[in-house]
């Protein structure tokens, strides 16, 4: 193909890094179209006049940005948005334990000494108390009773989502919960609305089970009423997926008033909702849920991750009267039945307030954290929730995010651009989400976002000119 990058060209910087910035212009500018092909290097550089080296060092710096990937034998190729989804951000490797790099690219609750000890007090307790039942369950695939009418009670008194024990699964975390809602009323082929950004799980999930998934405008109370209408008039959904409190990357949280306007829009369609209710415990009590709203039309998902333990993979689906036996068996089929220890484990940090506890403590955790990155980050723009995970940070004019997320990386941070979480093809708001609660060490952290800060600072380094 011939390939004009000359009006995207800019003078200033590196003729290489000049040439990766013109493809991104031009592939954000919908010139260049996801999976095109790229004109070998020795052609590219006969057109632009530069030399062979130079091309061969925009298109690699082009692949660490994201925006195209080589193929052994059949050339360069515009990335499609899910290979950028599915790049470093899903295939990461854990960092080694003495590793330097402090990672901020991860949802991640704080988790300190208290947390581990707590959690092996626990297991020790259970090994000599723990009911035979639970270690010879196979059934019910719901989960054992038990435990289920422990969660009942604790999801209808703490976070107000309608329903009975006859009316919960116990999954293996919020994930499948969503897996399992999702595949219980979705269809290959059958399109879901949700928010413009959201959770990068939820894009997956729509490949692996072949529904298709639109965004709707949001803003920073969630997603847009309006903008919700006229999407299920106008492509009548199968079902809207919607994270109401916290919403991943933005850290969006729908007040009373704003989750009773979207309640009316989905009561008035008639359209499924699958409520991602997963941060809900980070919130302080006080948000009522969508699906106390819609009982009849509301799958509710949440888990204990966020506020107890990552490994604590115990997640609570609730579903409309008369969905059980259409879920059982998506769960029978993906896991037979979540982990009964698990759910023993976490039934009794239920019972004796030890979940209250950490939930009113993680708050506290994520709140000494989000001040520290006010105050190190003063002077530039971020949203965040004032106990959330995250912060939704804007870069100054002189940066774009892929950038920032390779420069940052120098500086042993990583951190996450907002690409694993667009919906669709869309220009990338110039922004990076920072998740405060992977690094345990406050010191640690504290350094890190006052390096970050001086990057940003500072205008992008120069880098070698290689002609």
């Amino acid at each position: 193909m011939t390939l004009d990058l000359t009006p995207f060209l800019q003078d200033a910087g590196p003729k290489y890094l000049a040439i990766a910035r013109a493809l991104s212009e031009a592939i954000r500018q919908g010139e260049l179209a996801p999976g095109t092909r790229l004109p070998p290097h020795r052609r590219l550089a006969e057109t632009l006049g530069v030399s062979v080296q130079t091309v061969s060092r925009a298109y690699a710096q082009a692949e660490k940005m994201g925006l195209v990937q080589s193929r052994i034998g059949s050339g360069t190729w515009i990335n499609t948005l899910d290979d950028a989804r599915e790049s470093a951000y899903l295939r990461g490797q854990e960092p080694r334990r003495e590793s330097a790099l402090v990672d901020l690219s991860i949802a991640h609750p704080v988790c300190t000494a208290a947390h581990h000890r707590r959690f092996r007090e626990t297991l020790a307790s259970l090994a000599e108390h723990v009911r035979p039942e639970v270690i010879a369950a196979n059934r019910p695939i719901a989960g054992l009773l038990h435990q289920r009418e422990r969660a009942s009670d604790w999801l209808a008194a703490s976070l107000g989502v309608p329903g009975g024990p006859e009316d919960r699964v116990l999954c293996n975390g919020a994930a499948h919960g969503l897996m399992l809602a999702i595949s219980t009323v979705v269809q290959h082929g059958d399109l879901v609305l949700t928010e413009a950004l959201t959770d990068h799980g939820l894009i997956a999930l729509s490949r692996t089970l072949g529904f298709q998934l639109r965004g709707v405008a949001i803003d920073e109370r969630g997603v847009i009423p309006e903008a919700l209408d006229l999407a299920c008039r106008r492509l009548r959904p199968r079902a809207v997926c919607l994270t109401p409190t916290q919403l991943n990357p933005t850290g969006a949280t729908m007040d009373e008033a704003r989750r009773d306007a979207v309640a009316r829009v989905l009561d008035h369609h008639g359209v499924w909702l699958i409520e991602d209710d997963v941060h809900a415990l980070l919130e302080p009590p006080g948000l009522s849920p969508l699906a106390a709203r819609l009982p009849n039309l509301c799958f509710h998902v949440t888990s204990l991750t966020k506020v107890a333990l990552p490994g604590l993979r115990a997640g609570y689906l609730s579903v409309p009267r008369g969905q059980l036996h259409h879920a059982l068996p998506r769960m029978r089929a993906t896991t037979w039945m979540a982990t009964p220890l698990i759910f023993e484990l976490a039934d009794a940090w239920l019972a004796d307030g030890t979940l209250a506890r950490l939930a009113i403590e993680q708050r506290e955790l994520l709140a000494e954290r989000q001040r520290l990155a006010g105050r190190l980050l003063a002077g530039h723009e971020f949203s965040a929730r004032p106990t959330s995970l995250h912060l939704w940070l804007s870069l100054p004019s002189a940066w774009r995010a892929e950038e920032l997320q390779q420069q940052a990386e120098q500086e042993s941070m990583a951190v996450t651009t907002a690409t694993p979480f667009m919906v669709e093809q869309a220009p990338a708001p110039r922004r990076i989400r920072l998740s405060l609660g992977a690094e345990p060490d406050l010191e640690r952290l504290k350094g890190a976002l006052s390096r970050l800060a001086g990057l940003l600072d500072e205008a992008p380094p120069p880098m070698q000119i290689i002609y």
